[in-house]
C-alpha cells in the first residue's frame, strides 16, 4: 500500500486521470437507477408466502387495492351525478384495472323466472328515486357500508391497480382525474397509495439530505482543519465513492426503495472519515517540520493500517447486511459497502496525488499550543488510568441493563408507521378505517367444490363471524354474490340446496351479466375461490394478533369442508418481513462483530487486541437496542440497519489502538502509551465522530418516521461509539494489553 500511495505521489496525474475514468464509467449507470418500494420489493421471491402471492396474482388477476373516500353530499342528483363522472374518469386513467362505486354497481332482479342484472343508477337520477336506490344499497351485503358511509358523507371508489405501474405517476393521474369531477376532498388509502407517496418522498428528500449532509461536513471538517483543502479533498473522496456505489447500483439494475434512501448519507458521512485521519496526520508532520512529499508518505503510511482496519470493518458491517432475506437491505449492504471501500482507496490514492500537486497550507497546527480538543484528551488520559477496572465495571453493568432493556423491543413492517401523523396517506387511511372499516386487506384462499353448498355456507359462516370482530370491516366472496343471486331468484337469501342449483344459478349470472366479473371471487372451474377480508391498519402485532385469529377461524369453519385454505396479501406478505427482520438481525449482527474481530485481529496480528477492538461496538450496540427497548423505538426496516452501520461507522477506534501499539513498540510504558495515542489520536476520533453524526443528521430531515428515528439513533451510536473509545478502549488495552509483541502488529 505505502508502494501505491508513493507512486500516486510522483506519478499524481495518470492517478487522478485513472479515478476520473471509473468515475465517468461507473457514473453513467446512475440514469438507470430505478424506484420501487412496493411491499413484494421487501420479500424474496422464493419465500413460499410470495410464490402463493404471485400464484393468486396470475388466477384472479394482478392488481392491488386501493381505495379512495369522497367527502361530500352523496345522496342528491348532483353528488351520485359528479361520482358517476369521476369513476368513469379513473376507470380511463393507465394502470387502472377495475373500478368498483356506486356509479357502475349493479341490482339484481327476477323478472318472469330470469335473472335480469341492470345498473343500479339510472341514466338521469330524480329526487324521488333516491331514497329507493339508497334502501337497496343499506340492505345488499356486497354494498352496505363498503360504497358509501351510513351517514351518506362519503362514497368510496375501490380501484384495482396494475402493480407494474409507477406508483407515484399512477397517484397523481388518480387525483387529477377525481378533482376534475369531484368537489369535495379526496382521500386516497391503500398500499399503493402508500407506495406512491413514498416514492414521491424519496425523490423529494435525497437532495435534500445529501445537501444537508455535505453542509455539515463541510462545516465540521472546516472547523477541525480551518482551510478549504481540509473540507474539499474530504468531499471530494466520498463523492467519488457516491458515484461509483450508486453507478454500480444502476449498472447491476438495483431498484432503491426506503431503505436506499439513506444510502448516499451513509457513505458521504463514513467515507469521510478516512480522508480526515489521512489529512490530520499530513497536518500533524507539516508543523513538525517535514517535506510535503516526506508529510505525505508519513501520513499514508503512519495512518494507512489504522484506515485499512477501519474501511475493512465499516465494509465488513455493511457487506454483513448482504446476508439478509430481505432483497433492499442485501442491496444496501452490498452497495454501501462497495462506496465504503471506494472512499478507502480515494483517501489513500487519489488524496496523496492532489495533495503532491498542491503548496502546503499557509496555516498549519502548533505542536507546543494545543487546540481545547487536545487539551481535553490530555486531561481524559490520567482519568481513564486511574480509573480502568472502575470503567471497565461500569461497562459490564452498562452491558447489562440493556440488553435486558433490549428484550422489550417489538418489530413493526406497517407502512402507516413510515409517516408523520400529518402526512395525507395516513390522514386518509386513517379516515377510511374509521369510515369504512378497513383500508388494508387479508386474502383467503379456499380450494375445493365452490359448488358444494355446504363448503358455501362455511364460507359465509366465516365471514359472518370475522366480521364481528372489531378489526374486520367487510368480508366478501363468491358466497355472497350466490346469497344475492338466490335472494333475487327466490325472494330470500340462502344457497341452493345441491350442486346443480350452484351451478344453474351461476350459468343465470353469467348469461345476465358480465361473466368476467365473477373472475374476482372464483376460479372458471370453480375450484378455487378468493375470500377479500377488509381490515382496518394496525401495528405488526396487533395485525399478527388478527391474522392468527382469523387463520384459527377459517380452520374451525372452512377447513372441514375444503381442500385447503391459505392467506395471502401483502399484509401477509409484510408479516412475514417482520420475521425476516428478526431473525436478520441475530445473523448479520454476529456476523459482523466475527467479521471486525477477525480483520482487526488479522491486520494488527493479534487475537487478544482483536476482541478488545470490538468492545466499544458491543457496548454501543446493547445501548442501541436497549435505548429503543426503553423508548419504546421498534424494529423496522429502517433501524434493522443500525446494529450493522454502528459497526461499520464506530471501528475508528481502532486509530487508537494503532497509535497504542505503536507506542509501546517504540518503548513507552502503557500509561504513556495511552496518554500519546489519546493526544494525537483522540482529537481525530472526536472530529471523525462529530463529522459521522452530523452527517447522519441530515436524515433528521426525511418525511420518514423511521428514519428520522434512524438519524436520531445514529447520533446516539456515533456519540457512544465515541466516548468508549476513548474511555472503555484504553481502560480494556491497560489491563489486557500492556506489552508490545512482535506478533502483535509490524506498522511501520
Amino acid at each position: 500500500m505505502e508502494t501505491l500511495s508513493r507512486f500516486a505521489t510522483r506519478r499524481p496525474w495518470p492517478v487522478i486521470l485513472l479515478f476520473v475514468a471509473l468515475t465517468l464509467v461507473l457514473g453513467s449507470g446512475l440514469g438507470r437507477l430505478t424506484f420501487d418500494n412496493s411491499p413484494e420489493s421487501l420479500v424474496p421471491p422464493e419465500l413460499p408466502a410470495y410464490r402463493l402471492f404471485d400464484e393468486v396474482r396470475e388466477t384472479f388477476g394482478a392488481a392491488d387495492v386501493a381505495i379512495a373516500a369522497l367527502e361530500g353530499e352523496v345522496w342528491s342528483p348532483e353528488g351520485l351525478a359528479s361520482l358517476r363522472a369521476a369513476t368513469e374518469a379513473v376507470a380511463e386513467v393507465e394502470g387502472v384495472l377495475g373500478v368498483t362505486s356506486l356509479a357502475n354497481a349493479q341490482r339484481m332482479e327476477e323478472v318472469d323466472g330470469d335473472l335480469v342484472i341492470e345498473d343500479l343508477l339510472p341514466e338521469r337520477i330524480a329526487p324521488s328515486e333516491i331514497p329507493q336506490i339508497r334502501a337497496y344499497v343499506d340492505g345488499h351485503p356486497l354494498y352496505a357500508h363498503r360504497l358509501v358511509s351510513p351517514d351518506g358523507r362519503y362514497a368510496a371508489v375501490i380501484l384495482e391497480l396494475d402493480t407494474s405501474q409507477d406508483m407515484r405517476r399512477l397517484n397523481q393521474a388518480l387525483y387529477q382525474a377525481f378533482k376534475a369531477h369531484w368537489q369535495g376532498p379526496v382521500y386516497l388509502s391503500g398500499t399503493p397509495a402508500l407506495s406512491g407517496y413514498i416514492l414521491e418522498t424519496i425523490q423529494r428528500d435525497l437532495p435534500i439530505q445529501m445537501t444537508l449532509a455535505a453542509l455539515i461536513l463541510g462545516l465540521i471538517l472546516y472547523l477541525n482543519f480551518r482551510s478549504t483543502r481540509g473540507v474539499l479533498l474530504p468531499l471530494l473522496t466520498v463523492a467519488v465513492a457516491l458515484l461509483w456505489s450508486l453507478g454500480l447500483g444502476g449498472w447491476l439494475g438495483f431498484k432503491l426503495g426506503m431503505i436506499s434512501s439513506i444510502l448516499p448519507v451513509v457513505v458521504l458521512a463514513v467515507g469521510s472519515s478516512f480522508t480526515l485521519h489521512v489529512l490530520n496526520r499530513f497536518y500533524h508532520e507539516l508543523a513538525a517540520g517535514k517535506g510535503r512529499a516526506e508529510a505525505i508518505l508519513l501520513a499514508v503510511r503512519e495512518t494507512g493500517l489504522g484506515v485499512l482496519v477501519s474501511a475493512l470493518a465499516a465494509g465488513a458491517g455493511l457487506a454483513a447486511l448482504y446476508s439478509s432475506s430481505i432483497p433492499q437491505i442485501k442491496f444496501f449492504g452490498l452497495l454501501a459497502a462497495f462506496g465504503v471501500l471506494v472512499a478507502f482507496l480515494a483517501a489513500s490514492f487519489l488524496t496523496p496525488a492532489v495533495l503532491s500537486l498542491l503548496k502546503n497550507p499557509r496555516r498549519l497546527p502548533d505542536p507546543e499550543r494545543p487546540d481545547r480538543v487536545s487539551r481535553a484528551m490530555q486531561k481524559l488520559a490520567p482519568v481513564v488510568a486511574g480509573n480502568r477496572h472502575r470503567a471497565l465495571g461500569l461497562a459490564a453493568v452498562f452491558l447489562l441493563v440493556m440488553l435486558l432493556l433490549a428484550t422489550r423491543v417489538q418489530v413493526e413492517t406497517s407502512f402507516l408507521a413510515y409517516f408523520p401523523k400529518d402526512a395525507p396517506p395516513r390522514v386518509a387511511t386513517e379516515l377510511v378505517d374509521r369510515v369504512f372499516g378497513g383500508s388494508d386487506t387479508l386474502t383467503v384462499v379456499v380450494e375445493g367444490n365452490l359448488k358444494d353448498p355446504a363448503l358455501l355456507q362455511a364460507i359465509y359462516r366465516f365471514e359472518q363471524e370475522a366480521k364481528a370482530l372489531p378489526e374486520v370491516g367487510s368480508a366478501i366472496s363468491i358466497a355472497d354474490v350466490i346469497r344475492e343471486i338466490h335472494r333475487a331468484l327466490t325472494g330470500s337469501y340462502g344457497f341452493p340446496s345441491s350442486e346443480e342449483g350452484v351451478a344453474q344459478e351461476l350459468l343465470l349470472y353469467q348469461l345476465s351479466g358480465d361473466p368476467e366479473a365473477l373472475t374476482r371471487f372464483i376460479t372458471e372451474d370453480a375450484s378455487a375461490a378468493l375470500i377479500t377480508v377488509q381490515v382496518r391498519s394496525l401495528p405488526t402485532g396487533q395485525m399478527k394478533s388478527l391474522t392468527e385469529d382469523l387463520k384459527e377461524l377459517a380452520k374451525r369453519t372452512i377447513a372441514p369442508f375444503a381442500d385447503a385454505v391459505e392467506f395471502t396479501g401483502t399484509t401477509v406478505l409484510m408479516l412475514e418481513v417482520m420475521r425476516l427482520i428478526l431473525h436478520d438481525q441475530y445473523v448479520s449482527l454476529a456476523l459482523a462483530l466475527v467479521l471486525v474481530a477477525f480483520f482487526n485481529a488479522l491486520l494488527l496480528r493479534s487475537i487478544r487486541v482483536g476482541a478488545v477492538s470490538v468492545l466499544p461496538l458491543g457496548l454501543t450496540i446493547a445501548g442501541q437496542f436497549g435505548l429503543m427497548g426503553m423508548l419504546g423505538i421498534p424494529l423496522d426496516t429502517a433501524t434493522a440497519l443500525i446494529a450493522a452501520i454502528a459497526i461499520g461507522v464506530g471501528d475508528y477506534s481502532v486509530h487508537v489502538i494503532v497509535r497504542y501499539l505503536e507506542e509501546l513498540k517504540n518503548g513507552e510504558d502503557p500509561g504513556g502509551a495511552v496518554r500519546t495515542s489519546l493526544y494525537v489520536s483522540g482529537r481525530a476520533v472526536f472530529f471523525t465522530a462529530l463529522a459521522i453524526g452530523g452527517g447522519f443528521m441530515a436524515l433528521l430531515f426525511s418525511g420518514f418516521a423511521p428514519i428520522q428515528t434512524f438519524a436520531k439513533l445514529m447520533g446516539f451510536t456515533v456519540g457512544a461509539t465515541a466516548l468508549f473509545a476513548l474511555t472503555v478502549l484504553p481502560a480494556a488495552l491497560l489491563v489486557w494489553v500492556r506489552r508490545y509483541r512482535k506478533e502483535a502488529g509490524n506498522h511501520a
